[in-house]
C-alpha cells in the first residue's frame, strides 16, 4: 500500500482532535468464555489475524505541500513571508514498524465491562502508531470476555470500522 491522502472530513478529525475532544469510535461485543484461558486466547488469535489486515497497518502522518505560487498573493503578502507558503494535510501510510502487539492489549480481569470500556475509550489512542486497539476484557466470573475495538476516526468511519474489525473477527 502507499500513501493514501486523507480526505477533508477525515483530516478534520485528525486535526480537530484533543485531550477534551478525542476523535475516535469503539464497538464493545461481550462472549460467552468456554475455557479460564479464552480471553488469553483470544487476544493472541486477534493479533495474528490483525497482522494480516493491510487497513490496521495504516498510521496517519502528518504532511506538508507547497502551494503554487503561479498564481500572484495579495499585495505585500509574499515580501512578509519567513518560509514558504504551504498546506498542511495528512495521509495513511504504512506503518515500517507495525507490531499487532502494541495495539491488542489483555487486560485484568473485570467486573463491569461498560465501565471498563468507558474508561478505556477516554484514553487518547497514540497518534505516532497505526490509530487503533483492541482490549480483551476477561470477566471475573470467567464465564465471558469482552473485546472492545477503538478506532481513530480519521483512519476507518463507522462502516470502515466495522469492515476492520469483521477482519479479524470470526
Amino acid at each position: 500500500m502507499t500513501s493514501d491522502p486523507l480526505a477533508p472530513l477525515d483530516l478534520a478529525f485528525w486535526n480537530i482532535e484533543s485531550a477534551d475532544h478525542p476523535m475516535h469510535l469503539g464497538a464493545l461485543g461481550i462472549f460467552s468464555a468456554h475455557s479460564p484461558t479464552a480471553a488469553a486466547h483470544a487476544a493472541d488469535l486477534l493479533a495474528a489475524r490483525a497482522a494480516a489486515v493491510p487497513g490496521l497497518r495504516m498510521r496517519i502522518r502528518d504532511t506538508w505541500r507547497p502551494l503554487d505560487l503561479r498564481h500572484p498573493l495579495p499585495h505585500g503578502l509574499r515580501d512578509g513571508l519567513r518560509r514558504p507558503l504551504g498546506l498542511g494535510g495528512a495521509a495513511r501510510e504504512p506503518d515500517p514498524c507495525f507490531d499487532p502487539l502494541h495495539h491488542v492489549r489483555l487486560h485484568a480481569p473485570a467486573r463491569d465491562f461498560q465501565a471498563a470500556s468507558g474508561r478505556l475509550m477516554q484514553r487518547p489512542l497514540e497518534r505516532n502508531r497505526p490509530p487503533w486497539e483492541a482490549h480483551v476484557l476477561p470477566g471475573e466470573a470467567g464465564d465471558r470476555f469482552a473485546v472492545l475495538f477503538k478506532f481513530h476516526h480519521a483512519l476507518a468511519d463507522g462502516l470502515r470500522a466495522l469492515s476492520l474489525a469483521a477482519a479479524i473477527l470470526d
